[in-house]
């Protein structure tokens, strides 16, 4: 597991608790595929209030904030400049063609 995640979770308290499993291993899985970019790894990690687990990357002038919930999905926003150029919640395997799609725009 990525040293992140587990900051995270041992971070977890009554008011934010850790995430669960399925969140974990979807961040998990997203920090993979970043790690395979060779990229900056300026990324931000919160737990949420509901147990799930909120990344933000920073880029360029690209920021992508991803929230891996805890029924699977990832709730997702890519902004460029401070807009918004996509939004929306999606599975990993869905997620992921729309994660690259904006990460070409870099």
């Amino acid at each position: 597991m990525h040293p992140q995640i587990t900051a995270v979770i041992n971070k977890a308290s009554v008011y934010a608790q850790a995430p669960n499993d399925i969140a974990q291993n979807n961040a998990e899985k997203v920090l993979n595929y970043i790690d395979d970019l060779n990229l900056e790894k300026n990324i931000r990690f919160r737990p949420t209030l509901s147990g799930s687990l909120f990344m933000a990357w920073n880029i360029g002038d690209w920021e992508y904030d991803m929230e891996c919930v805890k029924n699977g999905y990832i709730i997702f926003s890519f902004t460029k400049g401070g807009y918004e150029k996509a939004s929306g919640c999606a599975l990993f395997d869905e997620f992921i063609p729309q994660f690259e799609k904006y990460l070409l725009m870099l």
